[in-house]
């Protein structure tokens, strides 16, 4: 127990603090995304580095003379491959999260919009693993995927306002705002998706891992893994540093362009990331992918309200983007509390059948 209530404390103060401290700095030093993600991957690499070394026993280090390193890994549970997919769809996906501010995303609608990952979620379950939901629950999500449409659709209609005051400077100038804001939201839906698919992922992976760890015959003499979540956290982002290489001169010149102000804003946006991603993987560890989408997407909800009372943001909402956030909000909050679906005779048979074929995987 725990685990899963040390990363939602987790996510809701390091995330909720990272995405204030991310607007302070967009609004400093505009268009430095990609150098702030590369911070916070290595920064997240080298907090959990040592969660996955331990020191060497004194027989040991005279058995290794010529090495003189004192430290060695510990015994690793995750396979290779899926450290790698997890560095590659990750890395992706952060820094796809991260541009989008440069075609004329709100932080607000970043936010929210993104919450849409729990119907993704909703459908996954249902579709590929049998899950069952209640009328509410169904109606709740509902509620949240309308009010992202609404706020999608107000949000077009104003840019395409904006954009026609300018027209008389140039027709072409006119229609850059619109045309940039569509190719955010396309990246917004693009990394929503594969957040879904990696968060089911990474529960197949985790799954995956204590069945293979249940069918070895023998334990082994030295049981010092680390936790799984630190495994897959720290590979995770250390394989995907070298991508950041492959825009070396946007790199270099981001990372000068960060104000002189902004670099404790910039620190502390990177000692937050960690708490923040720590926590979500330590509740994809130890809950489903549809549990930590509802967390998440409660966190996404406070991110806005924040944003909004402290940015002023407010003074530019219409009514439509207020019910929908409104509605979106509470309908998060009263999932919870939702009266859930008994489980069928064939869900039960299908667990049954997984469970005698998975082996024993810890509720």
């Amino acid at each position: 127990m725990a685990g899963p209530a040390l990363g939602l404390a987790s996510i809701f103060c390091g995330c909720q603090a990272n995405v204030f401290l991310l607007e302070l700095i967009i609004t400093g030093s505009p268009n430095t995304y990609y150098a702030l993600t590369c911070a916070q991957y290595v920064c997240v690499a080298l907090f959990t580095l040592p969660l996955l070394l331990r020191f060497k026993e004194p027989h040991e280090q005279q058995e290794a003379t010529l090495n003189m390193w004192p430290y060695e890994w510990r015994r690793f549970r995750v396979p290779l491959r899926y450290k790698l997919i997890l560095a590659v769809v990750g890395w992706a996906m952060s820094v796809g999260n991260n541009i989008v501010f440069g075609f004329h995303i709100s932080i607000p609608l970043h936010a929210t919009f993104r919450s849409s990952s729990m119907m993704l979620n909703m459908l996954a379950g249902y579709f590929f693993f049998g899950k069952r939901f209640t009328a509410p629950q169904v109606a709740s999500v509902l509620v949240i995927f309308v009010g992202l449409i609404a706020l999608t659709i107000e949000k077009a209609r104003r840019t395409s306002s904006a954009g026609a005051e300018t027209a008389s400077r140039a027709a072409a100038a006119a229609s850059t705002p619109t045309w940039y804001w569509a190719c955010g939201v396309a990246i917004l839906v693009a990394t929503t998706a594969c957040t879904t698919a990696l968060g089911v992922f990474q529960e197949h992976m985790y799954r995956r891992a204590r069945v293979n760890e249940a069918a070895m015959k023998a334990a082994p003499s030295r049981d010092d893994a680390p936790p799984m979540w630190a495994e897959a956290l720290c590979f995770s982002h250390l394989f995907a540093i070298p991508l950041f290489l492959l825009q070396p001169m946007r790199l270099c010149s981001e990372f000068a362009r960060i104000d002189a102000d902004n670099q404790l804003h910039v620190a502390l946006n990177c000692v937050t990331q960690v708490m923040c991603i720590a926590g979500v993987y330590m509740m994809n560890d130890k809950t489903s992918a549809f549990t930590l989408s509802l967390t998440l997407t409660l966190r996404k909800l406070a991110s806005f309200v924040l944003s909004v009372v402290y940015f002023g943001h407010y003074r530019h909402l219409s009514a439509v983007e207020w019910v929908a956030m409104v509605g979106a909000l509470m309908a998060c909050t009263a999932y919870p509390f939702l009266p859930k679906a008994q489980p069928n005779i064939s869900g039960a048979v299908d667990a049954s059948a997984a469970t005698e074929t998975g082996a024993t995987k810890n509720k």
